[in-house]
């Protein structure tokens, strides 16, 4: 599913691949009071998800939404 609760098609690119997707799994720390008590950003309670900047919420990699914007390199 996606941020829309749609069911995924194969036509908007994933969000692993967007510009408000955050790598960072530090920022997961910082904006998530309270996470390091699960475990850490860096453990299994995070897996692959990732912080959207744009949505405000976790989301994995393979998820997508309309509001992509492609990364510059």
């Amino acid at each position: 599913m996606n941020l829309n609760g749609a069911a995924q098609s194969g036509k908007r690119p994933l969000c692993g691949q967007c510009a408000h997707w955050a790598e960072d799994r530090a920022l997961l720390e910082a904006r998530i009071p309270g996470l390091a008590s699960f475990g850490s950003a860096y453990g299994a309670s995070v897996g692959e998800s990732r912080l959207c900047l744009r949505h405000d919420r976790l989301t994995q990699p393979e998820d997508r939404c309309a509001a992509f914007v492609a990364r510059i390199a």
